[in-house]
């Protein structure tokens, strides 16, 4: 697992206001909410802003061995050489 890995999982429900596409999804702790939805502070979103956001392509990759990303065809764990924008992510 690479340094400052998110290593807990957050699981969006009601408790939360907004993001309705995040229901029911399980969330790494840096898209987790810093906040509920009557302002009480989580223990979630503290990874937010600490890395820049990479955007991959939706089912190309897989958590290897060494826990790192690897592309499922080719095997490579560059994975930044396989980023997309934001839109094309969508």
């Amino acid at each position: 697992m690479q340094p400052k890995t998110p290593t807990q999982w957050f699981r969006w429900d009601d408790r939360f206001e907004g993001m309705a596409e995040r229901k029911g999804q399980h969330l790494c702790s840096a898209c987790g909410p810093k906040w509920y939805a009557d302002g009480t502070p989580t223990e979630y979103g503290t990874w937010h802003d600490q890395f820049e956001r990479v955007f991959l392509p939706r089912g190309q990759f897989k958590t290897n061995r060494e826990g790192n990303l690897e592309h499922i065809e080719t095997g490579r764990t560059d994975f930044r050489a396989f980023a997309i924008t934001p839109e094309q992510a969508k």
